[in-house]
């Protein structure tokens, strides 16, 4: 009788921990499918370069045919292009296509007009600023201080959200306007802010 209490005791010692065991496969499984519900930080860089677009005013030169595509480029390493690419697949803003294209080349960039700086490239922000000078680009990064280091709009991450910062006289240089709705959402950033140039 007492073997058999043991045989007994240890099997269901062995059931319940399975039992536990699976239970904690379970939630974690469940928890972890509900964390990936929340969008990840390039998901809302996507969203937000996507809505960028409708709020900005470009000169009408911008656009060389009135069938030309609104370029949405990066430029370096590409965190957000297949995201980028998804957000904007069969959309069209003031009845112009959006296309996703990626540049190695600051030469080669100033044929888009959003484009994302990627951090890869902080080393050669001044040069890409200074070649973009005379472009009609807008200029958009998640570089530390960026906005302030002279770049158009610069993501920023407050209280565990995805916030902006516009630089209102480098988007002034470059010829674009940017609609108040847009700009109320931001914390605003002029040349007078910039440190280190």
């Amino acid at each position: 009788m007492d073997v058999l209490t043991a045989v007994l005791r240890r099997y269901l010692c062995v059931c319940l921990c399975l039992l536990l065991a699976l239970g904690v496969v379970c939630s974690d499984g469940l928890v972890a499918g509900a964390e990936s519900l929340a969008p990840t930080m390039h998901q809302v860089e996507a969203a937000f370069l996507f809505n960028f677009a409708k709020f900005v005013t470009w000169p009408d030169d911008a656009f060389r045919r009135s069938e030309d595509s609104l370029i949405i480029g990066v430029l370096g390493e590409d965190p957000v292009g297949v995201i980028l690419e998804e957000t904007v697949r069969d959309k069209t803003i003031m009845g112009k296509k959006l296309a996703v294209k990626r540049f190695m080349r600051v030469q080669d960039a100033v044929k888009s007009h959003i484009l994302f700086l990627s951090s890869s490239e902080e080393s050669h922000l001044p040069q890409i600023l200074k070649g973009l000078e005379r472009a009609t680009v807008l200029t958009v990064s998640d570089m530390e201080q960026f906005a302030e280091r002279g770049g158009m709009i610069a993501f920023t991450v407050e209280d565990q959200k995805v916030r902006f910062n516009v630089n209102v006289d480098a988007v002034e240089r470059a010829g674009l306007k940017m609609g108040s709705q847009l700009l109320k959402l931001a914390r605003i950033v002029t040349d007078k802010s910039r440190t280190g140039n």
